[in-house]
């Protein structure tokens, strides 16, 4: 019987995203070796080697674990200047990564992995030893149960989630690991007796052989996994039976072709011709809208797996706390939501570790015992908003500066010029954190640049509000890469670019007398609304050869403007298609008008913010730069 029984999807979730996390640890252990100092991958190798702990963790893969545990140790030092990279521990550091690999293996087979070589290990712990002259760390526990719910929690196959299940500290000693509710711990699968295989390979092991294939079969589910993804049943019926209607539909055009050839141009013939387009046109668009909502899942796939990961982490920190979710219905892309659980991982484990108080804190300042943290997503025209929000101590944007300077990550000149939102922000920097001591959940700095990366990937963007004493809200911007999105096309000169028609509020023409300047920025009163004036032209770096004529007044969730534009060309309904390969910045994509012409979809957020037009909130622009027309 497999040691794994109730838990067969989610080790072969496990399986088949870590194999490609390990193969992409060796890729930068090849560029490391090249560029021993590079902190950049350091960071990364350290944050693979943790991730694939915290999916050992769950599984109570304690080997795995203590191996993992010792090689991000290692890298640990060695971001941090306290190693320095020789031939020598490169040689450790490989025969590692093949350590975990070989463990892979045996657990592809469903059995728990033994020990790694007594080489592999001793030559780790020597390492650590030698360079801090202090105790080599004894082999870690099973993970606790944080990390188990952390792991668990994701459930999905982007096992990056896990980044933030365990922090890379020596496991808290604990039994009480609790695979599925009602099972008992899972057992490290070694036969009673038999000496551990210090010193050998998995190959030379009983049953290797399966367990290679295992692993190579792991890979090639792996492979495919990426290309496939679950629908309901019912959207492809509702593709299928457009498709088909969309066939009886070009046999009728076919045949009023053929009438029309052969001579008969009525009036009749020709309203049963318009007639067919029209009702083509309509089911074209149903196709499309059903096509691409074949690969949106409702987030709350992913939502559910949170409130186990907040309770059993606040239970390990002696709180109280209540994870609210909203939203659950929301859909987005698939792919998404895989690149989403890491972000929203490390975000719920910082709300409860960092952001709320304990329960005697609470009481201490007027509020209720238990504290609450609220998950929400929602969509706000092209764009998804997922809201992280709780009502804990808030954040001080001194003590963060201050934290900074301390770390060496900014200076105290740099520090001076910072504004209150962006003191905030550089808890993003690689390796800040506020905590005084490395604890079982966090403390390394390694969570918040994480969510920042992986944001970025999604051409999204992340914001902070805090007030002391009352909570903090992180905002998480997401656009919508597969929609039919509605635009307005505007012009400069003769070219047209698409807005997202919901970020549009009206269009007003630009009289020149009318324009006021306010501390040396352009701006016109609309409504005794005293608005910033931008020229899109400026903003692309476009030729402009006379003032704009028309502007139009657009509203993102953190600003109210005024964009200048030559002219307008209708507005369309775009099919987004994302540019995977070159994406310039300011540009969320191109669609394709009815006349053949390719048109970029501007990101207006991106190309303000590329240029620091960084607004308050009543969207005057109190720090927003000149831009003269010209």
């Amino acid at each position: 019987m497999s040691d794994f029984a109730g838990m067969e999807d989610l080790l072969q979730d496990f399986l088949q995203e870590a194999a490609d996390l390990l193969s992409d640890v060796d890729n930068k252990l090849v560029d490391l070796e090249r560029m021993p100092e590079d902190k950049g991958l350091l960071n990364d190798i350290f944050r693979g080697f943790h991730t694939v702990k915290g999916g050992a963790g769950f599984l109570n893969a304690a080997e795995l674990v203590t191996l993992c545990h010792l090689t991000e140790n290692l890298f640990d030092r060695l971001r941090n200047g306290e190693m320095h990279l020789t031939p020598e521990l490169m040689d450790i550091i490989m025969a590692a990564t093949k350590g975990v690999r070989d463990m892979f293996g045996e657990l592809g087979q469903g059995v728990q992995p033994r020990p790694a070589a007594e080489d592999v290990l001793g030559g780790l712990r020597r390492a650590l030893h030698e360079e801090t002259a202090e105790p080599a760390p004894a082999p870690a526990e099973p993970a606790a149960p944080v990390a188990a719910a952390s792991a668990a929690a994701d459930g999905g196959p982007d096992w990056q989630a896990l980044h933030g299940a365990v922090t890379g500290q020596p496991a808290v000693p604990s039994t009480d690991v609790i695979p599925k509710a009602g099972a008992a711990p899972v057992p490290v699968a070694a036969a009673p007796g038999a000496p551990p295989p210090y010193g050998r390979r998995v190959s030379d092991k009983p049953g290797a052989p399966q367990a290679a294939g295992a692993g190579r079969r792991v890979e090639e589910r792996a492979a495919t996994r990426e290309n496939t993804i679950r629908v309901d049943t019912s959207r492809l019926d509702q593709v299928l039976n457009l498709s088909g209607e969309i066939g009886l539909m070009k046999n009728r055009l076919t045949s009023l072709r053929a009438d029309i050839l052969a001579g008969k141009t009525d009036s009749e013939t020709l309203h049963a011709l318009d007639q067919a387009v029209s009702q083509l046109d309509l089911l074209v668009s149903d196709l499309q809208n059903s096509v691409m909502k074949t690969r949106m899942q409702p987030i709350g796939r992913l939502f559910q797996k949170y409130p186990r990961i907040a309770r059993d982490l606040a239970r390990q920190l002696g709180k109280d706390v209540e994870l609210v979710l909203l939203g659950e219905e929301t859909e987005v892309d698939k792919t998404m939501i895989e690149d989403l659980a890491d972000p929203l991982i490390h975000l719920i484990r910082n709300a409860v570790d960092h952001g709320v108080e304990g329960s005697e804190e609470r009481l201490a300042a007027g509020k209720p015992s238990k504290s609450a943290v609220r998950l929400e997503a929602r969509q706000e025209g092209d764009h998804i908003v997922l809201i992280i929000a709780d009502d804990g101590r808030g954040m001080s944007a001194e003590r963060i500066r201050a934290k900074a300077i301390e770390k060496g990550l900014i200076s105290e000149e740099e520090a001076n010029t910072l504004d209150e939102r962006q003191s905030l922000h550089l808890i993003f920097l690689p390796g800040f954190s506020t905590k005084t001591q490395i604890s079982d959940v966090s403390g390394r700095g390694v969570g918040m640049d994480v969510v920042k990366t992986n944001i970025q990937k999604l051409n999204g963007s992340i914001d902070i509000r805090s007030e002391p004493g009352k909570g903090s809200v992180f905002i998480i911007s997401l656009p919508l890469t597969l929609a039919i999105l509605p635009v307005l096309l505007v012009l400069l000169g003769d070219q047209p670019f698409a807005l997202p028609l919901s970020l549009v509020r009206e269009i007003l023409p630009i009289e020149q007398g009318k324009l006021q300047e306010v501390g040396g920025k352009a701006t016109l009163v609309v409504r005794g609304e005293i608005l910033p004036v931008v020229s899109l032209a400026k903003l692309l770096g476009w030729p402009q050869d006379a003032p704009p004529e028309y502007g139009v007044l657009m509203q993102t969730a953190e600003r109210s403007f005024i964009l200048a534009v030559d002219n307008f060309a209708g507005r369309d309904d775009a099919v987004i298609k994302s540019l995977e390969d070159f994406r310039p910045r300011g540009v969320a994509g191109v669609t394709t008008l009815s006349n053949g012409q390719i048109v970029l979809i501007l990101d207006m957020k991106e190309l303000l913010s590329d240029l620091g037009q960084h607004m308050d909130g009543d969207g005057r622009g109190s720090s927003m730069r000149a831009l003269e027309f010209g």
